[in-house]
């Protein structure tokens, strides 16, 4: 994704995904103002997303 379609999907609510579902993007508040993050679900171990990691989002599919 760039980070048009990143910061759309995130105002839109959508799950977005790095990598794998283990990986959430999100909006933080980070002590140098608010930044778009990555965070491993299963240990809350996350930072700023990099420029370049941007390739590997996705938006999570609500599977029923």
């Amino acid at each position: 994704m760039e980070l048009r379609e990143i910061t759309q999907a995130l105002s839109n609510g959508d799950d977005v995904r790095w990598i794998n579902d283990g990986y959430r993007v999100q909006w933080e508040n980070l002590p140098n103002g608010p930044a778009i993050t990555i965070r491993y679900t299963a240990n809350g171990f996350g930072g700023a997303m990099a420029g370049s990691e941007m390739k590997n989002c996705y938006i999570k599919e609500l599977t029923q």
